[in-house]
């Protein structure tokens, strides 16, 4: 695939020695220099060595500098098809798939007719992108169409391509179809038939054609056996990849550091992290993405402690660290929340002038603000030289998670400024900051944004809407949100459940309950018990509420303290108080003073000062020094006209130190 990155300058340019540096570029740095040359001796504007440049910008020699690269491109009047395959394929080595499919279609549009290396890259391209998205798999049969149409359905790269892209969405009925078309197949085609089946969990079909391949002539080699290993990690299938590993000596195949890391990755995604640590140290040879394999491997099975651990020992052998490791390492300190080992490989960073990329630089600032600093955050953001939205998103979310709704919402106004559309992401945050304040006129400002961005509603979108409204006071507008709604999760039921029950709506809110349960299809959880129990309890449904209580066990949920608690209340509030009482002493879990607190609150209400006695006992063992309770039971003593009882908790109060706070509250104006 190189033979289109050498571009002949025209004749008239062809002695000029600046021309002859061209392909002796080896980095971005120096195809920047030669290019600033090439303006200044106006040769910059010459097809041939345009084409070049693009070529070398989209090369990995550059990176695959794709902004500098498509500034050129744009420059050229009417770029043929290697240049236009140059740009396709630089977006796919950069994982940009969107970018280099739009690229594909804007060369269709514009008349330039694709060569089977087009098709190759275009296939490579979806093939990059999710296969488990509609629209992917749609632009994939689409591209499959065009080769057809085309003639370019007898080149082998071609196919191979689209075996592995059937393979990639799991369509291996579709693949071994166009397995079964191709003229001519080589190890590439294979590994890709056999990845595919193996993806899919088919190991007797996977290892069938492994022996056609051979039979066939064609050895596997250590792209077969890693693809294999691939396949195996993802379907968590740790034997195959095992038996996969112990026959390589029979393929002829040494276990060279690419197989090891392929081991490692394996091992990894297994979750089997201590055969991954063997495999490791097992490795003759290693290089940094072995340590990155293995740290990385840590950090997805949440053992954050032994990724640092590992980083920490990385330090000391002779092995650059990359961007990737980096990238993992602060992960694992924000998983931790270990802001000052955080702060550390920061200070590591600046202090050896690592060169941080955005992804690097996002990272950090996700960092600092998960960990709850957010003026670092602000510091590495605004020391950016190219802010994208992913900066943008972890800003506003900090800023939300850290309670500074203010500061949220300017940097969102200021996003705006920017000419950043915020992301779905951004927006959820901000309507949980709207949803925390109450803040009604900003909500309907995102909401209106929202719609005039024509940005695309997911679930988790159109729930943090229905949550918003609800909390806000408007039950309406999040009604009709919910009903509008075609895909709703549990979280986007439990909003709509808990507005109707907060907005004084305990019987609709059981109602909704009923109906999720009717569907089947989400399953409550936890937190719509809680709220469909607390509906029941403003509302004095005892028996639904204690059917439902009844019913989690059902689900595969067993009650915590909130549900147990949600029970002593709607007994309490129903005036069944000494059900209440005998329910909360039989409780599994030890109660907490709330639940304790909302019986004597009953009490209260409903006059059964004998009760109190038997619970005051109670309430003090499990919070001595909480000052709500003592004030409670004292001010219920004094209802009571009980005023040695009275005095005895207040010296008990004064005997501990125990001070009532002024209470405060807020509004937003």
């Amino acid at each position: 695939m190189s033979r289109y990155l050498y571009f002949r300058p025209t004749a008239g340019n062809a002695r000029h020695p600046l021309l002859a540096h061209l392909d002796a570029c080896a980095s971005r740095a120096h195809i920047a220099e030669l290019h600033g040359r090439l303006i200044r001796a106006h040769l910059a504007p010459d097809p041939a060595v345009a084409r070049r440049l693009v070529a070398l910008l989209a090369s990995p020699a550059a990176g695959h500098d794709m902004r500098f690269a498509r500034r050129v491109f744009d420059g050229m009047s009417n770029p043929n098809a290697p240049v236009w395959n140059c740009i396709i394929r630089g977006y796919t080595s950069r994982r940009a798939p969107g970018e280099a499919l739009a690229t594909f279609r804007d060369m269709v549009r514009r008349g330039v007719a694709p060569d089977n290396y087009t098709m190759a890259t275009a296939v490579s391209a979806c093939a990059a992108a999710d296969g488990w998205a509609w629209e992917w798999r749609a632009a994939g049969d689409a591209v499959h169409a065009m080769v057809r149409k085309i003639g370019s359905a007898a080149d082998l790269f071609v196919m191979s391509g689209l075996v592995k892209l059937y393979g990639t969405f799991r369509s291996v009925e579709d693949a071994r179809k166009v397995f079964g078309e191709m003229q001519e197949r080589d190890v590439v085609s294979w590994t890709s038939m056999i990845s595919a089946f193996a993806q899919r969990g088919m190991w007797d079909d996977a290892l069938r054609f492994l022996a056609e391949m051979q039979a066939d002539g064609v050895s596997p080699n250590k792209v077969t056996i890693i693809s294999l290993l691939s396949a195996c990690g993802h379907g968590q299938a740790v034997d195959r990849g095992q038996w996969v590993y112990g026959h390589l000596s029979e393929y002829g195949i040494e276990a060279d550091v690419d197989i090891g890391n392929a081991l490692i990755s394996m091992y990894a995604k297994c979750g089997c992290m201590s055969d991954a640590l063997e495999a490791f140290k097992a490795m003759p040879t290693r290089n940094t993405k072995s340590w990155n394999m293995l740290i990385d491997g840590f950090v997805q099975n949440q053992k954050h402690k032994e990724a640092l651990t590992m980083f920490e020992e990385m330090l000391s052998t002779d092995f650059n660290l990359d961007a990737v490791t980096l990238v993992t390492v602060l992960s694992a300190c924000t998983q931790l929340g270990d802001l000052q080992q955080g702060r550390n490989l920061h200070s590591y960073i600046r202090s050896r002038e690592i060169y941080c990329d955005a992804i690097l630089l996002n990272s950090m600032i996700n960092m600092y603000a998960k960990c709850g600093d957010m003026a670092a955050a602000e510091m590495v953001f605004q020391n950016m030289k190219q802010r994208d939205v992913v900066s943008w998103t972890t800003m506003v979310c900090g800023y939300v998670q850290g309670r500074q709704f203010t500061a949220a919402f300017i940097f969102f106004e200021e996003m705006n400024v920017a000419g950043i559309v915020a992301s779905e992401m951004a927006l959820v945050s901000l309507r949980s900051a709207c949803s925390q304040l109450g803040a009604l006129d900003k909500g309907r400002e995102i909401h209106a944004y929202i719609e005039e961005k024509n940005i695309k509603r997911d679930v988790f979108l159109e729930s943090a809407l229905v949550d918003m409204y609800a909390k806000c006071g408007c039950i309406d507008m999040a009604a009709e949100i919910f009903s509008k709604m075609q895909h709703k999760q549990t979280l986007t039921w439990n909003s709509m459940i808990g507005g109707l029950a907060s907005n004084g709506h305990g019987k609709e809110a059981v109602q909704l309950f009923d109906q999720m349960l009717k569907f089947g299809d989400p399953k409550p959880d936890v937190i719509t018990f809680k709220t469909v129990l607390g509906a029941c309890a403003h509302v004095g449904m005892v028996n639904e509420g204690l059917r439902y209580f009844h019913s989690m066990s059902s689900f595969g949920i067993a009650p915590d303290i909130e549900q147990y608690g949600c029970i002593a209340d709607l007994l309490s509030r129903a005036g069944l108080l000494e059900e209440a009482f005998e329910f909360i002493k039989k409780i599994p879990i030890d109660p907490n003073p709330i639940i304790w607190g909302s019986l004597l609150s009953a009490c209260r209400f409903h006059h059964k000062m004998d009760l109190v006695t038997k619970v005051r006992q109670h309430i003090i063992n499990v919070a001595p020094n909480d000052v709500g309770t003592h004030v409670l039971i004292s001010n219920l003593h004094a209802e009571g006209g009980q005023w040695d009882d009275v005095q005895q908790i207040r010296e008990q109060m004064g005997s501990r130190g125990i001070e009532k706070s002024p209470g405060h509250s807020s509004i937003q104006v």
